[in-house]
């Protein structure tokens, strides 16, 4: 089986450049194959599926396919690893649920490197040595060369291990080679490997980064994790949820549109949310579950030069409509500034706070029917902090749909959040505004902190507006 993707040729063709590739394979593959090719080719085809929705998520392009292994080019070294780590986490939640014939364990191999785009190929170092690293990978986890190594560890704050140089197939020299060990035990982990990731189960939480929501949606004000996500040829969003309880039952059936008046509903997900309209709720039953088919109709956000965020010129400072934005993000993600109550006491007026209320008011203020008002951060934990992970990825989906509906920023870039320690969770973001003038770059919105999970409700906060 040999797949080469139509992105390959239409928009790399020709091009050489640095790229982070990454090369996964599938262990025993041959003899499962042997056994049972039939049902082996449909497992594959359904981890394949997993695979290229999440190159998708982290900005990535599956080159192709050959066999069991799968290509992939990045641009970027960190969303490589990110890929790569929630790929393994994601077939380990699937392994959870499923029989052990049902079950492929993955071996992945990364490298930053030099490579040339051959029309309908693609070739170079980078390649070369991705595909012997997947092959000195653990079962279930991930091997990087120290040219990705030296980039990401910083940034990922990786847990790994450092291996003797290695001297690979056909490789010149030797590679300093990164072992990120399974996440869960596998079929091919030995019983000492097995009793190791049960030490360090209880350590992880304060490693834990997250930079995607997976397969959660928010709909409504409910998080479902969906099956399927698709366009139809109306432009209508297509989401298929498996539902397990009565209670998801009850929550989809109680959006089907009455008499074609069904409100406005919040939406998001992966990178992208704004307001819909349910237009459709069908549903038949599965062995496992009842499957619910949801049509909906996005209502983007769309703004002109007209309705962008007022500006306000301060006692010191000038806020242009950019550093409006830059302050609804940081309060819907960092909680800074806190939230004011604002004051009617004239015996407590003076022009610090006077400004802080103008900047509060500045900060709700919205020209789309979606407003911020508070940290959703914060306000996500205390339903979840018993499940570090979900947390994180609901209160990142959470924040992408005030982010994006409330015309904070038109592109979400990078949204990571963790590791948690001492009550606080670190956040990453980057974004880029709305274009307002032709030929001038939309402004770009980089924001990096921590955000206390204990909420501070301030009634006379001015700092860094005096």
């Amino acid at each position: 089986m040999f797949t080469k993707e139509k992105t390959l040729s239409t928009e790399l063709k020709g091009q050489r450049t640095l790229a982070a590739i990454i090369f996964t394979d599938v262990v025993s593959y041959s003899a499962m194959m042997a056994a049972n090719e039939e049902y082996t080719l449909d497992l594959l085809r359904r981890d394949f599926q997993i695979m290229k929705q999440l190159c998708q998520q982290f900005e990535g392009k599956v080159l192709k396919t050959i066999g069991d292994a799968l290509l992939m080019y990045f641009p970027s070294a960190v969303k490589a690893v990110a890929c790569a780590k929630e790929i393994q986490s994601s077939f380990a939640e699937l392994a959870a649920n499923l029989a052990p014939e049902e079950v492929l364990t993955h071996r992945i191999g990364i490298h930053l490197g030099d490579v040339f785009f051959n029309g309908s190929d693609v070739m170079g170092d980078g390649v070369n040595v991705a595909a012997r690293l997947q092959s000195e990978a653990q079962p279930g986890g991930i091997c990087m060369s120290q040219t990705v190594y030296d980039v990401v560890k910083n940034a990922l704050a990786l847990t790994a291990t450092e291996l003797a140089p290695k001297k690979l197939k056909n490789i010149p020299g030797s590679v300093l080679v990164y072992q990120i060990p399974p996440i869960h035990p596998t079929p091919f982990t030995a019983q000492a490997e097995i009793e190791l990731l049960d030490q360090e189960g209880s350590s992880n939480e304060s490693e834990l980064v997250i930079y995607s929501s997976g397969q959660w949606v928010l709909l409504h004000e409910h998080f479902f994790q969906i099956e399927t996500y698709s366009q139809n040829a109306n432009g209508k969003l297509i989401i298929q949820i498996p539902s397990r309880s009565v209670q998801d039952d009850a929550t989809i059936q109680s959006l089907r549109p009455k008499l074609d008046q069904s409100p406005l509903v919040k939406f998001a997900y992966q990178n992208d949310g704004f307001l819909v309209k349910v237009k459709g709720v069908e549903s038949i039953s599965r062995a496992d579950c009842k499957l619910w088919t949801l049509t909906l109709e996005a209502k983007p956000v769309k703004l002109d030069g007209k309705t962008l965020e007022q500006s306000y010129k301060g006692r010191k400072q000038f806020y242009s409509a950019d550093d409006i934005a830059t302050l609804k993000a940081r309060r819907l993600l960092l909680n800074d500034p806190p939230k004011l109550l604002m004051l009617q006491d004239a015996q407590v007026f003076s022009p610090a706070l006077a400004e802080r209320e103008v900047l509060e008011k500045l900060i709700q203020s919205s020209a789309t029917p979606v407003s911020i008002e508070n940290c959703v951060i914060q306000s996500s934990y205390s339903g979840y902090k018993e499940q570090p992970k979900v947390f994180l990825e609901l209160a990142r989906l959470q924040a992408i749909f005030y982010l994006k509906a409330a015309g904070v920023v038109e592109q979400v870039t990078e949204l990571s959040l963790g590791p948690i320690c001492q009550g606080k969770v670190h956040v990453r973001f980057q974004g880029k505004r709305q274009q307002v003038y032709a030929g001038i770059e939309p402004a770009a919105m980089a924001i990096e902190g921590d955000c206390s999970l204990v909420s501070q409700v301030s009634s006379n906060h001015v700092a860094g507006y005096r």
